[in-house]
């Protein structure tokens, strides 16, 4: 392993990648980057190897909290990145979706004692076979739950469904900040999964009840950051605006929720008017607003709001 520091409490830290047995593939470094989101505090912002990564650094009761864990395999490079800032192990890690760019790093970490998710995230995890157990949320809850005490204090919510039936966010009130996770990714049509209880037609309320419950939150973390890449051989390149990808505010929050909110009313009236799902997705009438916003999932989202509408009778809701 090598790491290097970038800047104060900035570190990359690079893993080699293992590569499947008899895939041919030359092994590939693992690379987790680590920025602190206030210099004065000891909250981190991790990325690489899947979904946005916040690390909270608990010194009263001596150890760190893991907001998601990445993707499968990545453990070590998302460890070896929190050991650039402190000596503390993981002691929790909470869970805030089933999908593996969030969850699939848990059974990374077989010694965390408490793994924390929302009680439909536990089930859609144990259906999958997530690890036989390994990894598995230990601690399940319905709608709220907390942890730790005054700065450090944490708050999960549940809002209802969308991307899944299980999806959180994490609130740090006295650091202002929110992670959202799987429910705003990123300012692009939102991914739907069916087959874990998410759906297209709640989408909008549940991300306007959490918009609305936010309240005080002046840093909004999405689940998309920055990809690392590389310049002139020499290795991953830490670029200051693309470091600072995945983080918006409160007043970006309210405008993903209206751009969700105008998606699935195009695509209910496309639906309402007979025209076919891929033909709904090339040309959906959206406000100018929203013209730069990506469309990467748009046609797989507009067929699982159809097949949702038509599990409804065409009613909506």
């Amino acid at each position: 392993m090598r790491c290097r520091v970038v800047q104060v409490l900035l570190a990359a830290c690079l893993l080699p990648a293992v590569p499947d047995a008899g895939s041919g593939q030359t092994p590939q470094e693992r690379v987790v980057e680590i920025d602190t989101l206030n210099v004065r505090d000891v909250l981190y912002h991790l990325w690489g190897g899947g979904a946005n990564t916040l690390a909270l650094i608990d010194e009263i009761n001596g150890g760190v909290v893991l907001v998601d864990t990445k993707r499968a395999g990545w453990g070590g490079a998302l460890r070896a990145a929190v050991e650039q800032v402190t000596d503390l192990p993981v002691t929790t890690i909470i869970t805030t979706t089933a999908h593996p760019d969030h969850a699939g790093g848990n059974a990374d970490f077989p010694g965390v004692p408490l793994i924390i998710a929302h009680e439909n995230t536990r089930s859609n995890l144990e259906r999958a076979g997530a690890g036989a157990g390994a990894g598995l949320p230990t601690t399940a809850f319905a709608d709220r739950h907390a942890l730790l005490e005054d700065l450090d204090r944490i708050e999960l919510h549940h809002f209802g469904p969308a991307y899944t039936d299980g999806d959180i966010v994490v609130v740090f009130p006295e650091k202002q900040t929110a992670y959202l996770g799987a429910l705003f990714p990123e300012k692009a049509a939102p991914a739907i999964d069916p087959a874990n209880g998410g759906s297209g037609l709640e989408y909008p309320e549940t991300l306007a009840r959490a918009a609305a419950a936010l309240e005080g939150v002046t840093r909004v973390i999405t689940a998309r950051g920055p990809r690392p890449y590389t310049y002139a051989g020499r290795g991953p390149r830490i670029d200051v605006e693309r470091r600072t990808a995945g983080r918006m505010n409160l007043e970006d929050l309210e405008e993903y929720a209206g751009f969700v909110r105008a998606f699935v009313d195009a695509v209910e009236a496309a639906f309402r008017a007979g025209r076919g799902a891929a033909e709904a997705a090339a040309d959906l009438q959206l406000p100018a607003i929203y013209a730069d916003y990506g469309t990467e999932h748009a046609q797989a989202t507009v067929e699982a709001i159809y097949a949702e509408l038509e599990r409804a009778g065409g009613s909506g809701r």
